[in-house]
């Protein structure tokens, strides 16, 4: 029992009553990098293997853990402890993501809540699942699977025991169908909280699991060595806790709040001491898509700007890879560098960051890709930044560079999506893909507005939204009311109508039309109403009173023409004969240009 303060045996019970209903499952991979590599090559699986980052062993399998190679080892220390370790390079983390994402992905076929911990590690809170199984099974011959940390010597009024007992077959469960389907051996530890189940899952590793009674919680955290073994306390907190004397947890749990509260705040000091216990009421957190995607190098100095460049342009081959698998569109880019100061013999990081237009990037079959144009120019705003961030007249010694997306714009791409008919029809994608002469990328439409107003925003000057070529108001206006009369008219897909979009060179001759029809001196005989018409009409006029198809502009495709429906060629027909009638209509636009920027009319004809 430990020495909080407790009133009485019944609110004890009230206490562990009301902790130990949730029970969480902590699953960890046995030297996860090690083993994805040997899954690549069995070769490896009875021989010595080490993961090498740098000059650097960040992992080892267990054949070579018996030659006492240790993690974060350098590679000299390890070659001499183990003259046949066999040294794999693991600075690409592609192949271990994509594994890690594998094992989560299974992890989600017990329907409950699944917070990933790095790469090789997850928390499951298994509560609702063990109430079901609790209702169809037979608790009374039920046994723990795996190893138990201690015997409980009471029994705990909720019931915690046997929901350990069920808890401890699900994690069995979930172990073999990773290994079964995955090939991957895992460890496990159960226990009624977060902090309790990763803690003691290490006991039996490898391939093997542990549970934990609440009963023994205080027990077992007084046998760790160093306060540093809890998880939430850090390296700044540990050493205040050394420096009163406090090294173990065995040490945190007898100390008096008191003496913890002089040195930390009140929540924090009894914080410590409930952790000290096993207390934690953190829950798990389903895991969802990273807020951002980013890589680093480090290494010794780079002093040199093409040596700089050098290393974005590596990091952003790697990082498109990471963006093609996630499938969003990246919206803001934060470059990071880690500066050394040779005469304070210190580093410390710098970031900065500024919004992307998201048209760098275009979708192929569904899949966010990026030309090599778009690619330099991304390079270009990197290079932007680290100038920003880097005096260069001045020497500089950096130690590391890191790229990272920051923020995405979600797609929506059901099948009925219309977003979705936009990105994968190639007529539409052809016709919305504007050229810009100061980008030579193929630019695709940005469908949801990047807020300019964000407060992670430092720099904007490579973040404006190409313009769209400006259209003639009839062309808008009759657009504008096909699509929204009750009319019977077929669908996008069929008629393709973004090809009715005018592109820059047709609008470019039709503005010299009508610069042209303004410089005609009018002639008596011309009615004096005809001066009042607008440019475009006079242009449009002009324009169908020439070409093969009797009204038609120049500028409408043919073909396009000729598939619309009967009623919409005789409207678009009068319209072009007659554009002294097209005042009213005028007026009605101007009302339905009212209607919300987003519209998605505005992708289907030139914009104004």
């Amino acid at each position: 029992m430990d020495n909080r303060n407790m009133d009485s045996s019944s609110s004890t019970n009230t206490n562990i009553s009301n902790e130990h209903l949730k029970i969480i499952i902590h699953i960890d991979v046995d030297c996860f990098y090690a083993q994805v590599e040997m899954l690549r090559k069995p070769e490896l699986l009875s021989q010595p293997l080490g993961i090498q980052q740098k000059n650097i062993v960040v992992t080892s399998n267990y054949e070579a853990r018996q030659y006492g190679i240790k993690k974060c080892m350098l590679v000299s220390e390890a070659l001499k402890a183990c003259p046949n370790l066999k040294l794999i390079n693991g600075e690409d983390l592609h192949d271990y993501r994509a594994a890690s994402n594998k094992i989560f992905l299974l992890l989600q076929n017990w329907k409950s809540p699944v917070e990933k911990l790095g790469m090789d590690e997850y928390f499951i809170d298994v509560t609702n699942l063990v109430q079901e199984k609790i209702k169809s099974t037979n608790c009374s011959n039920l046994t723990c699977t795996g190893h138990l940390y201690s015997e409980p010597q009471l029994d705990c009024p909720c019931g915690c025991y046997t929901r350990l007992k069920i808890a401890s077959q699900i994690a069995s469960e979930i172990r073999q169908k990773i290994l079964d389907e995955l090939g991957f051996t895992t460890s496990a530890g159960v226990a009624h909280n977060k902090l309790l189940a990763k803690l003691i899952c290490p006991l039996h590793k490898p391939n093997d699991q542990t549970v934990l009674c609440a009963e023994h919680a205080s027990d077992f955290m007084a046998t760790l060595q160093s306060v540093r073994a809890i998880p939430s306390i850090g390296s700044k907190t540990t050493e205040t806790l050394i420096s009163q004397n406090i090294i173990s947890v065995s040490d945190l749990q007898q100390v008096s709040l008191d003496v913890l509260k002089k040195h930390f705040s009140s929540d924090m000091a009894v914080r410590l001491k409930n952790l000290s216990f096993g207390d934690d009421n953190t829950p798990v957190k389903q895991t969802g898509r990273p807020q951002s995607i980013g890589l680093e190098d480090s290494f010794k100095t780079v002093s040199v700007r093409s040596e700089v460049e050098e290393k974005f342009t590596a990091l952003l081959q790697r990082l498109l890879i990471l963006v093609r698998e996630d499938g969003r569109i990246p919206v803001s880019l934060r470059v990071t560098l880690r500066k050394k100061d040779v005469k304070r013999l210190s580093s410390h990081r710098e970031s900065r960051q500024c919004q992307i237009s998201p048209s760098i990037f275009t979708i192929n079959s569904g899949i966010v890709t990026v030309t090599e144009a778009g690619q330099q120019k991304l390079l270009t705003i990197i290079m932007r930044l680290f100038t920003k961030l880097m005096d260069l007249s001045k020497p500089f010694h950096l130690t590391l560079v890191g790229l990272a997306f920051t923020k995405f714009q979600e797609r929506m791409t059901g099948r009925s999506s219309i977003v979705n008919y936009l990105m994968n029809d190639l007529s539409v994608q052809s016709v919305l893909n504007i050229q810009n002469d100061c980008e030579t990328s193929a630019s695709f439409m940005d469908y949801s507005a990047v807020s300019p107003s964000s407060s992670t925003t430092t720099d904007l000057s490579d973040a404006e939204v190409e313009p769209s070529p400006k259209k003639p108001k009839k062309v808008n206006w009759i657009a504008k009311r096909r699509c929204l009369s009750k009319e019977d008219v077929a669908s996008p897909s069929k008629l393709k109508v973004g090809e009715l979009r005018l592109n820059s060179k047709e609008l470019e001759k039709v503005s010299e039309l009508r610069l042209n029809s303004r410089d005609r001196s009018v002639t008596p005989r011309e009615s004096p109403a005809k001066d009042n018409l607008s440019d475009t009409s006079d242009t449009m006029k002009d324009i169908a009173e020439g070409g093969n198809c009797e009204e038609c502009p120049s500028y409408v495709d043919k073909e396009v023409f000729n598939a619309l429906p009967e009623d919409m060629q005789q409207e678009l027909k009068s319209m072009w004969k007659n554009p002294s009638n097209s005042e009213l209509p005028r007026a009605s636009a101007r009302n339905m240009n009212k209607s919300k920027p987003n519209s998605i009319l505005k992708y289907f004809v030139p914009q104004k």
